[in-house]
């Protein structure tokens, strides 16, 4: 997994370098970012799965297409998953850590704001689940999270002069995080980075 992760970072550089050889694009920027997720997930087979807070970090770069819209691409290193209240109120805890891939496009309403949308790809890193669970009368193991999800995403962003920026995004998992149990992801996260220029 590791081979993954630095060739998804080698494909970002090269991107980034690619980009700004290239006139069409108006400009290229390297950067890292980092931040909170609010990871939970979205199904009926759960009774009100709790958030479960942790971190994301990685790099990004970003090509302008035109003066207002752009696009991003990232590889991130972000621990996802979600808690619940089990059998006699014992909490469970699910942990799965990802290396996500967000394509997105970027539109820019103002100097610095930007409205972003696209698709996420998730490679799983490793997945934990405290003791089992249990979903359509299945019993879950650890072995049983998938190791990719494809999500959507979208999200709000500032960014200042001097390359520093804020961001709030939303993703959503379109695929099952485990066959046959309706459970997808869903993420809230919010950060801060700095692009170079």
């Amino acid at each position: 997994m590791r081979q993954k992760f630095l060739s998804l970072t080698v494909v970002i550089f090269l991107c980034a370098t690619g980009f700004t050889q290239d006139d069409p694009l108006q400009s290229a920027l390297l950067g890292f970012k980092g931040g909170l997720n609010f990871a939970t997930v979205s199904t009926e087979n759960l009774d009100s799965p709790d958030f479960r807070t942790d971190f994301y970090v990685g790099l990004a770069a970003e090509a302008m297409l035109t003066e207002k819209f752009g696009l991003q691409i990232e590889t991130l290193y972000s621990r996802q998953g979600f808690e619940i209240r089990h059998q006699f109120r014992e909490k469970r805890t699910v942990k799965i850590n990802y290396i996500q891939v967000p394509i997105l496009v970027k539109a820019y309403l103002l100097e610095g704001l930007n409205i972003q949308g696209g698709i996420q790809l998730g490679f799983k890193l490793n997945g934990e689940i405290d003791d089992s669970l249990l979903v359509n009368d299945m019993d879950l193991e650890s072995d049983a999270i998938k190791s990719f999800d494809f999500q959507l995403a979208s999200g709000i962003e500032y960014k200042f002069k001097n390359g520093f920026f804020m961001q709030v995004r939303y993703s959503y998992g379109l695929s099952e995080i485990i066959n046959d149990s309706e459970i997808h992801n869903s993420v809230l996260s919010a950060g801060i980075g700095f692009m170079f220029y």
